[in-house]
């Protein structure tokens, strides 16, 4: 765009003021050139203060680790030697845990089945109609009932860790029985026993 100026033409009358004969001019086109004159200074202004703002910008990226701060690489040794000391602690709890249960296990089956073997020794009595023994040999830990035919019946070994002591019981056709104690000991002071009542021939289990 360019600025266009006419020049006025005036005519001269002596002895009186100058009047212009010409139209008057037109400003339009001074007016736009102003405009974009200052829409160019006010974009040129923008971009400058875009690119002083991006100088100060560093993508993410590429920004580098500050000194002094964790780096999250993984653990070290000696925090992978305190996991595995509580691992192979638990571990070994576990263990001693489990190996006790199972003793116990045992041994509570152990005492259960004695129980049961001296109460059905009185059943066969009452059934058979004679004489049923119940007999111990205490230092093969073992037990079983004789039935009077040199028959030997229920023959049970205890585990070698354990330990029973007792006499031998006779139970009669009539329910009675020469009574007596039986016990079983797990060695480390826990104990079953068993004791059977001379004139009713009922056993009887208690834990101590």
């Amino acid at each position: 765009m360019g600025r266009i100026l006419r020049r006025a033409q005036y005519q001269t009358i002596h002895g009186t003021s100058l009047t212009s004969t010409s139209p008057p001019a037109h400003t339009e086109n001074t007016t736009c050139f102003r405009t974009a004159k200052t829409a160019h200074r006010a974009v040129i202004v923008g971009t400058r203060t875009l690119q002083a703002g991006n100088r100060g910008f560093t993508p993410l990226e590429k920004t580098p680790y500050k000194k002094g701060l964790t780096s999250l690489t993984g653990f070290t040794l000696i925090e992978l030697i305190i996991v595995l000391f509580i691992i192979g602690l638990a571990a070994s709890v576990v263990i001693v845990s489990v190996g006790r249960l199972h003793e116990k296990t045992v041994f509570n089956e152990e005492a259960r089945k004695l129980f049961q073997t001296i109460k059905h020794a009185r059943e066969v009595s009452l059934l058979e109609r004679k004489n049923i023994e119940f007999k111990i040999k205490e230092d093969e830990n073992k037990y079983w009932l004789d039935y009077g035919d040199g028959t030997t019946y229920n023959l049970h070994s205890v585990p070698q860790k354990f330990t029973i002591t007792g006499e031998a019981v006779v139970f009669f056709p009539k329910g009675n029985s020469s009574g007596g104690l039986i016990k079983i000991n797990n060695g480390k002071g826990r104990e079953y026993t068993i004791e059977v009542d001379p004139v009713l021939g009922m056993p009887a289990i208690k834990r101590f």
